[in-house]
């Protein structure tokens, strides 16, 4: 075959090299899609202690309170971040990943009725909220989170029980607040990331996830990682099939998830290799939703905490009529005292509400009534656990006591209203959450005035609780400047009572106009 001679022209070569580097030079990057442009010239420090070492904390529940749903393992996708971070030759720190599990059980004592019968039955945390108040081991979960003891934690990544983001968002909304600051106050960040189901017909769509995640994190120094999103921009060949939630996708997508969150590049930098595809996916969904809108005004889900949105001058009511709904009423009357509110007893059905016990394994007759010929809404509380042992038994009563069909808890209390289907009109009171928040506070605080009657405190929070969820709205006043006094105590429980149903309805904290 017959080749042409190269000649060597010095003057041709500079022409072609000039050539070469002009065209180069105004060759437009921004035309690259955003999962492929060229990183910036700065380097992401996630050291955020300065300890030459990163730690990250992960939180998840490895069991659902719903036994037909599926958790969120979060333990895999700490395994999966462990190998994209001890691969990545970007960085020279010290990789620490651990996962503390939500789920704890315990057999606990409490008395039942004021005949003290008391019982020894299994009680379980699957909310993050429950977690954060299990009494057993507390001030050593709380140094750990609060990066008081040996790990000093950069990052804290919060998950929780799908099914409660699903059914109870604004409780999984109050549980990442506590979390959160607790995190916080150690100087670690904290994170939320967003899940997705592994069967959205027991539970809710991405979406759903999508804008409770959000709302639960706008606002605050939470930041999200949109792991869901991801997931949903998956192409379907890539959104495999296991027993165990999330997949193995699933799992190195969330874990990708958060080391582009935290390290702002690619987890393909990494020598871990995997599913680049999947990594790109994550990057693009990142820089796609950092700066878009994911809602729009009050949330529009019903569950047993959404807000009753009452305008009314006056607000009728009715009660079952028992010793607690009195002490109850008595904190009631005080709260619309300090409003321009009026409460008034009956009136022409239907009226504003009734409320009532919510138990039903003992003395039903007692509960509050679904009736919407005769009441426009109906607020159901678990019943006070006998004061011989409540003290402590209802601290771990939050979520889940015996069973997952028992409403004598928080969440059994809620959970009920969702099953019997007694949604939109019933309302869900948190009592032994709002008398835990109390205790907190104020720690030589009681759940009771005797050895059965609920502290006129409790009963406090539980009336500022009902007037927000009723109306959107409280009247805390001014906080006393003497925080032994009683006044102070007082107006601490209705400041609990006001937060709590904000949280619960809003996903949002005290209304700044509260007065």
């Amino acid at each position: 075959m017959k080749t042409t001679p190269f000649f060597y022209n010095p003057l041709k070569l500079i022409y072609l090299t000039t050539l070469l580097l002009f065209l180069t030079g105004c060759s437009d990057d921004s035309s690259l899609p955003s999962d492929q442009n060229p990183p910036p010239n700065t380097t992401v420090n996630a050291d955020i202690n300065k300890d030459g070492k990163l730690n990250i904390l992960i939180i998840g529940s490895s069991k659902s309170i719903n036994s037909s749903v599926s958790a969120f393992s979060s333990d895999k996708i700490g395994e999966e971040l462990k190998n994209i971070l001890t691969q990545d030759a970007s960085h020279n720190l010290d990789v620490t990943i651990s996962f503390e599990d939500i789920y704890k059980s315990k057999v606990v004592t409490y008395g039942l009725g004021q005949s003290v019968n008391t019982y020894n039955e299994n009680h379980y945390a699957h909310s993050l909220l429950q977690y954060y108040y299990w009494p057993e081991n507390q001030e050593k979960r709380f140094n750990n989170l609060a990066s008081k003891d040996a790990k000093k934690w950069d990052y804290v990544v919060i998950t929780a029980d799908p099914y409660i983001i699903a059914k109870l968002p604004g409780y999984y909304s109050l549980g990442v607040h506590k979390i959160a600051q607790k995190v916080a106050e150690g100087g670690a960040k904290p994170l939320l990331l967003m899940q997705w189901s592994k069967d959205e017909t027991l539970t809710a769509s991405i979406n759903h996830f999508s804008e409770y995640t959000y709302r639960t994190a706008d606002g605050t120094d939470i930041e999200t990682i949109p792991a869901g999103l991801s997931w949903k921009n998956l192409p379907s060949s890539k959104k495999d099939k296991a027993t165990t939630h999330p997949t193995p996708n699933g799992a190195y997508l969330a874990a990708a998830a958060i080391y582009t969150h935290i390290l702002d590049k690619n987890a393909t930098t990494s020598k871990y290799e995997y599913d680049n595809s999947i990594a790109d996916i994550v990057l693009k969904t990142k820089n796609e939703e950092k700066n878009k809108e994911h809602y729009s005004g009050n949330p529009t889900f019903i569950s047993p905490f959404m807000n009753c949105d009452i305008s009314d001058n006056v607000l009728n009511y009715n009660h079952t009529g028992t010793s607690s709904e009195n002490g109850i009423l008595n904190g009631l009357k005080w709260v619309f005292n300090k409003s321009s509110r009026t409460l008034v007893k009956n009136g022409t059905p239907p009226i504003n509400f009734n409320y009532g016990r919510a138990n039903t394994n003992f003395e039903p007759n007692k509960r509050y009534k679904i009736d919407p010929t005769k009441f426009d809404f109906s607020f159901g509380f678990p019943m006070q656990d006998n004061g011989n042992h409540g003290n402590t038994s209802m601290l771990y009563g939050l979520d889940k006591r015996y069973n997952e069909t028992n409403n004598s808890t928080d969440l059994g209390t809620a959970l009920y209203m969702v099953r019997k289907s007694e949604l939109p009109n019933a309302r869900a009171i948190p009592i032994r959450t709002l008398y835990a928040q109390l205790k907190e506070a104020i720690p030589s605080q009681s759940a009771y005035s005797d050895n059965w009657h609920m502290h006129g405190n409790l009963d406090k929070a539980t009336a500022a609780y009902m007037y927000t969820m009723l109306t959107g709205n409280c009247v805390l006043g001014s906080e006393p400047t003497d925080k032994n006094s009683n006044n102070w105590k007082e107006w601490m429980s209705q400041k609990i009572g006001h937060e709590t149903a904000y949280r619960l309805a809003f996903f949002k904290g005290i209304n700044s106009n509260c007065k």
